[in-house]
């Protein structure tokens, strides 16, 4: 009965939402999360602090319908969510967001959002690489998420608008579950895994890579005392090309920003979080280092896509290119840089900020990589695993 009724509730709601939900400001299908990952333009509005669900939970009431135990919440866009105080199943509404679960609860997770690479299978595990794809976007199953009856659902999201809350509350009507609102912006990290522990019941874990974001983010506050004429100008390329580049205020270049690199590519943001670009652009900024994603989608790896650099003559005269400074970023499970821009992106911090800055830093980056995917993917790699993420062989 309940599932019938949430159908007709979503053929109603359906009408008024269209297609608000973009999901993380992803959208398609197999795309952005080291496939996947386009614009995120939805955001949360909440403060850093006092954002917790335990600071701001009500008594636990007995619900009306039967379901059990509640709790009233304050997610972090600043709204207030009742959600069962046990949360068994939580639907992913983009592929941000099924990261973030899976490395905070990876045994509540209901989906993925997308239909998972060999990449990705390569680290996932077992048990979790084959669930279900819901779909984002506007491709949503509504129907199959209804039918699973999850306890509630989270969205991700960092650029504050005041779209955020209108599209969590649509979503929560059309899929008749809690949606609560969980901030991606990468310097809210820790806020956002202990916001995540205490709503799902995991507050331990959720603590251990809190403390992992805030000592990062401790050791990149030393590089700001570089002295300006010492950065590293920096170039990032994506696509089969790499001429798809994400310019200084995307959010998919927040990383350059916090490893103290200065992003060559000083152009107009525009509607989405990465813009195309020239060969003569590249040519005329002529960067210190180039660091390349390729492209997951045509199967193009960063270091495939660091070599094409490297062998094209067109790029010859760059400074990048007759110094060997071209690389090719790490993709397993997830880009180390930007796709999506998630919690993937914190061992990315390590990896950047040791290339650009050995000298300022003592890193040791196997460590670095063995203690990250270890905590946040649940695996511990064997050697070759581990030269083989690094080399981009996985």
């Amino acid at each position: 009965m309940k599932q019938t009724k949430r159908l007709l509730a979503l053929a109603l709601a359906l009408a008024m939402t269209g297609g608000l939900l973009a999901g993380c400001g992803q959208s398609g299908g197999n795309t952005e999360s080291s496939a996947a990952g386009s614009s995120q333009e939805q955001a949360t509005a909440a403060e850093a602090e006092g954002s917790t669900a335990a600071e701001s939970t009500a008594a636990e009431t007995e619900n009306a319908g039967g379901q059990g135990a509640t709790r009233e919440i304050t997610d972090m866009a600043g709204r207030t969510v009742t959600v069962p105080t046990e949360i068994e199943t939580v639907f992913s509404t983009d592929p941000t967001t099924a990261i973030f679960l899976y490395v905070v609860a990876p045994e509540k997770m209901l989906n993925w959002n997308y239909e998972l690479n060999d990449l990705e299978k390569s680290i996932i595990l077992d048990e979790y690489e084959t669930l279900p794809n819901f779909g984002m976007g506007d491709a949503i199953n509504y129907e199959a998420v209804i039918a699973a009856n999850p306890s509630i659902a989270l969205y991700c999201s960092s650029t504050a608008t005041d779209s955020i809350v209108s599209t969590c509350d649509q979503l929560s009507q059309s899929l008749g579950i809690p949606v609560v609102a969980v901030d991606n912006d990468l310097k809210n990290s820790a806020e956002a895994f202990r916001f995540m522990g205490d709503l799902l019941g995991v507050e331990e874990h959720a603590e251990e890579m809190a403390v992992y974001a805030e000592e990062l983010f401790q050791d990149m506050a030393a590089l700001q005392d570089i002295p300006e004429e010492e950065r590293v100008r920096v170039y990032y390329g994506n696509g089969e090309d790499s001429l798809e580049t994400a310019p200084n205020g995307s959010d998919h270049a927040q990383i350059l920003d916090e490893v103290c690199a200065i992003n060559v590519a000083d152009l107009e943001l525009g509607d989405g979080g990465r813009v195309q670009i020239s060969a003569e652009h590249l040519l005329a900024w002529d960067p210190d280092v180039i660091v390349v994603n390729g492209e997951p989608k045509a199967d193009i790896s960063g270091g495939s896509a660091a070599q094409a650099i490297l062998d094209d003559p067109t790029y010859a005269s760059l400074k990048a290119v007759q110094e060997g400074q071209v690389y090719g970023t790490p993709n397993a499970p997830f880009s180390w840089i930007d796709r999506p821009p998630g919690p993937n992106r914190l061992i990315g911090m390590r990896w950047f900020s040791a290339l650009l800055y050995s000298d300022y830093l003592e890193c040791d980056v196997e460590e670095e990589v063995r203690e990250f995917f270890d905590l946040f993917y649940h695996v511990e790699l064997t050697d070759e695993e581990l030269d083989n993420v690094l080399q981009g062989k996985v």
